[in-house]
């Protein structure tokens, strides 16, 4: 059961991890394309970063309930867990502060909190690799 448990959570991580990439990409491009800021792209980044935070919170949830205990992490994997944790902070904070500010920014600002969301995403996804090794 607790690897269904883990499963389960791991497939909603990586739903969180392709809408955090693949949506500021999108507006990204879409900017290419003259298009202006899409509100529906901002509020989607803003749920994917909430969906990949509380996913990753499912993870420790998860370690506590069925083994009564976090991992154990030390050195590298702790740098690498506090990217994730950096990152999704970065991410989640710009995209949620652009959702609710959607009609008062520029799309000069829409596309800098874009390409914000973007690194915020790659440096995480970047980590979790490194991670993976520890875990």
């Amino acid at each position: 059961m607790s690897d269904l448990i883990y499963a389960v959570i791991q497939a909603v991580h990586n739903l969180g991890a392709v809408a955090v990439v693949g949506l500021p990409a999108a507006a990204l491009a879409r900017r290419g394309l003259g298009a202006p800021p899409s509100r529906l792209l901002t509020v989607a980044l803003a749920l994917g970063w909430t969906l990949l935070a509380a996913s990753g919170v499912g993870f420790g949830l998860a370690s506590l309930g069925l083994k009564g205990a976090l991992p154990e992490i030390e050195g590298v994997a702790r740098w690498a867990l506090a990217i994730k944790l950096a990152g999704a902070f970065a991410g989640l904070s710009s995209s949620v502060w652009a959702a609710l500010g959607f009609a008062r920014l520029s799309p000069r600002a829409h596309a800098r909190i874009a390409r914000c969301s973007l690194f915020a995403a790659a440096a995480p996804l970047a980590a979790a690799a490194v991670l993976r090794w520890y875990l």
